[in-house]
């Protein structure tokens, strides 16, 4: 059987941090190579059951002495008093400190991968976690007020349950901590935003909100505004992380002025997203309002036509992506000024849609060549003409 040596470059070795004489395993799943330890199970994030056993133990102790010196002996699924109350608090509050003390574990012992994240990154991502499990929590309770309708426990029962959610939150928001990497802010962002605002569509006061416009659901009108507009705030400090956490590395790669322009021009589209949600279509920031989200849509337009120059990384697929994306936009716009064919609601999505799966994919395509050369190394395949069996 013919046989084939692959050379590994020193730094990938290096990054893997493996021990001499550490046996590899090749595998092949199609037509595409990957090279791991044997030993998988000890690359996985090792998390401890103390380290969300005893918040989940603190949390359930603390909800049942509550519950026994106010006499709430019967307690519901959902409520003022409840188990998503207790849930609701409790698990985020565990999750956040869980998540806050493995980062600023990872970022001492300098290992894991929050050492590539700054300092000054684990605020917004505490907010923004936290915010969106949060959001998490009441969308899962909301949809259990619904199934479970008038549900309601012993108070044994109750901090059992109070006891296994907890658990769960926090053991989720540790595993987070331990595995933090662009895709998974960028997917976090895009669960916010799809999330936040699909949860404001179905528990917002008004059914006929679409008959207005799209930032209806951020009035006073509404009366679940503050979801919509918390969604669009943290959503945007997310993204000025992620544009944080690229360019950092991307900068160093290409050092062109063009890198800092497009970095520049990605806070401000934050911004404007950001500014969305702080001045909502009341009538005391209407006018306000609508200038920042045409703002976002013309920087937009700015960036895709000047991509080609700011960024040449980037593959001519994906030029070809954006310059159809913004044809469209612009198309767009043309049609709802001009005629009556698009209702505002409908341009405000159809923009809206264009331009979140524009970000997307401009995220994914930054991430891959920030990746380049720290997390994808070149190697050589040379048939081994010594060997025979």
């Amino acid at each position: 059987m013919k046989k084939y040596r692959i050379d590994l470059p020193a730094k990938a070795v290096e990054n893997l941090e493996l021990e001499k004489n550490t046996s590899l395993v090749l595998m092949v799943d199609n037509k595409t190579l990957t090279i791991r330890p044997s030993r998988t199970v000890e690359m996985l994030p090792q998390i401890m059951m103390r380290w969300y056993l005893i918040p989940a133990v603190l949390a359930a102790v603390i909800f049942f002495c509550l519950s026994w010196a106010n006499h709430h002996w019967v307690i519901s699924l959902t409520g003022n008093w409840s188990i998503g109350f207790a849930a609701l608090y409790l698990g985020t509050f565990s999750g956040v400190v869980a998540f806050a003390t493995a980062f600023i574990r990872q970022k001492r012992h300098r290992s894991g991968p929050a050492m590539e994240l700054h300092w000054r990154n684990l605020p917004t991502l505490l907010i923004a976690f936290g915010t969106i499990l949060a959001i998490s929590i009441m969308i899962v309770f909301w949809l259990a007020e619904k199934m479970f309708a008038g549900a309601s426990f012993d108070i044994y029962t109750s901090t059992l349950f109070v006891f296994l959610f907890v658990a769960a939150i926090t053991y989720g928001m540790l595993n987070l901590a331990m595995t933090i990497s662009e895709a998974v802010i960028t997917n976090s962002m895009m669960i916010m935003i799809i999330g936040g605002m699909l949860f404001s569509m179905l528990t917002n006061s008004n059914r006929d909100w679409w008959h207005y416009n799209f930032s209806y659901l951020g009035t006073q009108q509404n009366a679940t505004y503050w979801r919509f507009n918390i969604t669009l705030i943290f959503s945007a400090l997310l993204m000025a992380t992620l544009v944080d956490y690229l360019f950092f590395n991307l900068q160093k790669k290409y050092p062109d002025r063009g890198v800092i322009v497009l970095r520049i021009l990605l806070y401000a589209e934050a911004a404007c997203l950001g500014g969305i949600g702080c001045f909502p279509n009341d009538p005391q920031y209407h006018v306000l309002h609508d200038r920042i989200s045409m703002w976002l849509v013309y920087i937009m337009i700015l960036i895709i036509g000047l991509l080609r120059w700011l960024m040449p990384g980037l593959s001519r697929q994906f030029l070809k992506i954006s310059y159809t994306i913004g044809g469209i936009m612009a198309l767009d716009w043309l049609v709802f000024k001009v005629t009556n064919y698009l209702s505002l609601t409908a341009f405000e999505l159809l923009e809206f849609g264009l331009s979140f799966s524009w970000l997307l994919l401009l995220f994914q395509n930054l991430e891959y060549l920030a990746r380049i050369g720290d997390q994808i190394f070149p190697i050589r395949i040379e048939k081994n003409d010594d060997d025979h069996q």
